[in-house]
C-alpha cells in the first residue's frame, strides 16, 4: 500500500483523483484529503430532496455527485477525507469487504487520543451516540474503493443549513434534526490538537498500521490527467444534476438498508418510466434495475417473477424483492 499526498482542496479535482488512482494504479492506496466549502452527493441520490438550494446558492457552495452510495454529506476545510483503495475480496459473486473493515484502523486511531469512538449501523462512526463519520464504496471490477468523512472542526450551522432534514429519515428515531445528530472530533479530544495535528496524527498512524513505507506525489502527468477527469465528468452539470425526476407518481420509503425514493411514469397500467433514487449502497448501477423495470405491467405478479432471476441485493444492498416491491407499488 501507498500512501498518496494530495493537498489540492477543490471537489471536483479530489473525486477525480479516487477515479484516476482507483482505474491507473496498481498498488493498494491510502490518501487524506480536504475539500472546500462542498455538498457531496451520493450517486444514487435525488439533489432536489437533499439540499437547500437556495442557502447553497447564496453562499457560492460546490455540489459534487460522487461515484458512491450513501446520503449527502458536507464538507469544509474543518473536515478530512480519508480514501482507501484496495483489491477485492471475492466468495463466488458477493464482496466480502465490509465497511467495518475500512473504518476499524481510523476508529483504533481515535481511540488511541482518547476519543471513545464506535463504528455503527451500516456506515457510521459515532462519538457519544452523535455522527461524526458516515463511509461509502465504490466497486470496480477488480478493486474498491472505500472513502469517509471525518468532521473535526466543521461549521456545524452551514452544515445544518445546507442539508435538508427529511422527516422519513427519523423515522423510529427521537432526534429530529441534523444538527443534533452530528458532532466535530475536537469537541472530544483529551488533549486539544489543531486540525493539521490530527491530520498528520492519523496519517502516521494508519500508515504504521498497513505498514505502509512508500509516500507518492502526484507528477504533471497525472495532474493533468486527474484536471480532465475532473472536467469532464464531476464539474459537469450532467453529472451533477441531470437526472432530478418529473414524475406522475412518487414514493419514498426508509428501510433497514437505507432510504429509497421511488418515481414513476405509468401509462396504461404500464411502466412507461421510472428512476429510483435513494442513500442505499448498491454494486451494480440502479440504472440497469430500472431499465428491467421499463414496459412491465405495474402488477406484483408480472414485476415479481422478473426481478427473482436477477439478485437484487446488487442494485440494493439489504433489501428483498418483496420489500422493493412493496414500495414500488404503494405509489401516491
Amino acid at each position: 500500500m501507498i500512501y498518496v499526498i494530495n493537498d489540492n482542496d477543490d471537489p471536483f479535482f479530489n473525486h477525480a483523483a479516487e477515479e484516476y488512482l482507483m482505474n491507473n494504479f496498481d498498488e493498494e492506496v491510502f490518501m487524506l484529503w480536504r475539500n472546500r466549502q462542498s455538498i457531496l452527493i451520493g450517486k444514487n441520490q435525488n439533489i432536489v430532496s437533499e439540499i437547500n438550494q437556495e442557502y447553497i446558492k447564496e453562499n457560492n457552495m460546490i455540489v459534487v455527485r460522487r461515484l458512491s452510495g450513501g446520503g449527502a454529506v458536507y464538507n469544509d476545510l474543518g473536515n478530512i477525507n480519508f480514501t482507501f483503495i484496495t483489491s477485492r475480496d471475492y466468495i463466488g459473486a458477493k464482496i466480502k469487504n465490509g465497511f467495518e473493515k475500512f473504518a476499524s484502523p481510523v476508529v483504533n486511531a481515535l481511540k488511541s487520543l482518547g476519543v471513545d469512538a464506535v463504528f455503527t449501523g451500516r456506515n457510521d462512526i459515532v462519538v457519544d451516540g452523535k455522527k461524526i463519520s458516515g463511509n461509502a464504496q465504490y466497486f470496480g471490477k477488480h478493486r474498491v474503493l472505500h472513502h469517509g468523512t471525518l468532521l473535526y472542526d466543521c461549521d456545524m450551522s452551514k452544515l445544518s443549513s445546507a442539508l435538508r432534514s427529511r422527516t422519513i429519515k427519523f423515522v423510529d428515531k427521537s432526534v429530529k434534526s441534523i444538527s443534533s445528530r452530528v458532532t466535530n472530533i475536537s469537541y472530544h479530544m483529551k488533549e486539544k490538537m489543531s486540525l493539521f495535528e490530527f491530520k498528520d496524527y492519523l496519517q502516521e498512524y494508519i500508515m504504521k498500521t498497513y505498514g505502509i513505507d512508500n509516500v507518492y506525489e502526484f507528477n504533471e502527468k497525472d495532474i493533468v490527467a486527474i484536471n480532465d477527469i475532473a472536467k469532464s465528468r464531476f464539474a459537469t452539470w450532467e453529472w451533477n444534476y441531470g437526472r432530478n425526476p418529473d414524475y406522475k407518481y412518487k414514493n419514498s420509503v426508509k428501510y433497514p438498508c437505507g432510504v429509497i425514493e421511488y418515481y414513476l411514469k405509468v401509462e396504461n397500467g404500464e411502466i412507461e418510466d421510472i428512476s429510483i433514487y435513494g442513500d442505499f449502497f448498491g454494486e451494480k448501477n440502479i440504472r440497469d434495475l430500472e431499465k428491467v423495470l421499463v414496459g412491465l405491467k405495474c402488477d406484483k405478479k408480472v414485476i415479481e417473477p422478473v426481478l427473482n432471476k436477477i439478485d437484487i441485493d446488487d442494485y440494493i444492498h439489504g433489501i428483498t424483492v418483496d420489500e422493493f416491491i412493496s414500495g414500488l407499488m404503494d405509489i401516491k
